[in-house]
């Protein structure tokens, strides 16, 4: 079965990439809020593969980013063109993540989140100390050979490829005989392994991949900052991803875009307009440091309460409605 399986949807299928393209003549300066939604959301779409699709919990995601961003920086400095260091960290972030995935045999749960929330806390104590305690890394812009990205624009179109290349990547795998396997291993490991599907191989893919998609994101988070920090991938970064998938709707391949686009943007709005407000009322210095944890803790329990499938259920929902209209059953 199709994804888009009407001619209206792949219209508007054609008409969001469009949209998308022609981003840089609409959204203006504002053009960095699509550069940090595209690469959160790649990232993001490991997390989707690992927890939503194979049901394996992970807290570290960010532990991955930082693999790839300093893998691919150092690379870079070693003197490696940009585009094969990013090449080669997202595969030793790959491997990295299989090596991860080897306990989730005999762990899962709540086990296997901490397990992975371990990583996390020892990648981030490995990276402090590697690096020296310095406060940043400078990183090599994008490029290839003597052309090199100067513009958010230019980074732009480059970043969209990858982008849509990534989420057509997903969406396949999701669609695959891998990603049955996967779903089974999510509902039903006992059953799954007693169908005879080696349950290390896959969920070892699963953490692989899902560490490849964060290597790549970590990877075009340093060369578009071109300068990195340990803070940058921190503890609170993961909880981020896991509240991206969550928000946007955990088991659903437009999840992961959805949920980056939600976070991102309230977490720019709100630096955007803080100062305006805190202008006009200077008494909103005060709650504006918390309110962002406040609002996604709100935005959460709203969403778990009333809608647990996120966004994309809310987009399901509303393109039911479009099927049966104007008929209601």
């Amino acid at each position: 079965m199709a994804i888009l399986d009407r001619p209206g949807y792949r219209a508007g299928m054609v008409l969001l990439v469009a949209a998308l393209v022609l981003a840089p003549v609409w959204l203006g300066r504002f053009i960095f809020l699509l550069n940090t939604i595209g690469i959160f959301a790649i990232g993001a779409c490991g997390l989707t593969l690992l927890t939503g699709l194979t049901g394996q919990i992970s807290l570290g995601h960010a532990a991955f980013m930082a693999l790839g961003a300093y893998g691919s920086a150092a690379l870079a400095r070693a003197g490696l063109p940009v585009p094969l260091a990013m090449v080669g960290a997202t595969a030793l972030t790959c491997a990295g993540g299989m090596v991860v995935g080897l306990p989730s045999l005999r762990i899962k749960g709540l086990y296997l989140a901490i397990a992975t929330l371990a990583f996390q806390f020892l990648t981030e104590y490995a990276l402090i100390h590697a690096t020296g305690g310095v406060g940043a890394l400078s990183v090599p812009p994008l490029g290839v050979g003597r052309w090199v990205v100067r513009t958010e624009v230019q980074f732009y179109y480059l970043l969209l490829c990858v982008w849509l290349l990534a989420g057509a990547a997903l969406a396949n795998l999701a669609r695959s005989r891998v990603g049955l396997v996967w779903m089974a291993i999510r509902d039903r490991d006992y059953a799954a392994q007693v169908l005879g599907i080696p349950l290390l191989h896959y969920k070892a893919l699963a953490f692989g991949l899902a560490a490849a998609y964060a290597g790549l994101a970590g990877s075009l988070w340093a060369h578009y900052q071109r300068l990195i920090t340990t803070e940058q991938f921190t503890v609170g970064a993961s909880i981020d991803y896991v509240a991206m998938v969550v928000i946007g709707g955990l088991t659903s391949i437009w999840g992961a875009h959805l949920g980056a686009a939600f976070v991102v943007a309230l977490s720019q709005g709100l630096k955007i307009a803080t100062p305006a407000l805190t202008a006009v009322v200077p008494a909103f210095a005060k709650v504006v440091i918390p309110l962002r944890e406040v609002l996604f803790g709100t935005v959460l329990i709203a969403l778990l309460i009333w809608e647990p499938g996120g966004l994309a259920m809310l987009l399901r929902k509303l393109k039911r409605k479009v099927d049966l209209w104007p008929f209601a059953y």
